[in-house]
């Protein structure tokens, strides 16, 4: 899965794929990259540099309910575009874990 931030497509690609389900509070970008993904015709590039860096927080992990409702939602994105299953959601949470450790500077 793509940095959101950083997944750069054209407005056509928006509009022939729907734009943001704004039915989704938290999950949005995931259930559009999803549908991206998910129905991609043209080729992605991977660029192998740092072109953007996010603050740890943010609205989907704030607190345990706020994590609970975006797994939630994660569900209801995976089972809406059919990519994935358990396994994704799991591998999607756990991957984020390192967000929560404190790293030693130096």
């Amino acid at each position: 899965m793509p940095a959101h931030p950083t997944l750069y497509l054209r407005r056509s690609v928006y509009v022939r794929l729907g734009g943001f389900d704004t039915s989704f509070r938290i999950a949005a970008d995931y259930d559009f990259i999803l549908r991206y993904f998910s129905q991609a015709t043209s080729r992605s590039v991977y660029i192998p540099e740092v072109l953007y860096k996010m603050r740890l927080g943010g609205v989907s992990n704030r607190n345990l309910a706020r994590i609970r409702e975006k797994m939630g939602e994660d569900w209801r994105a995976i089972r809406g575009n059919k990519v994935g299953g358990v396994m994704t959601i799991v591998s999607k949470n756990f991957s984020k874990l390192g967000q929560f450790v404190e790293r030693q500077k130096g």
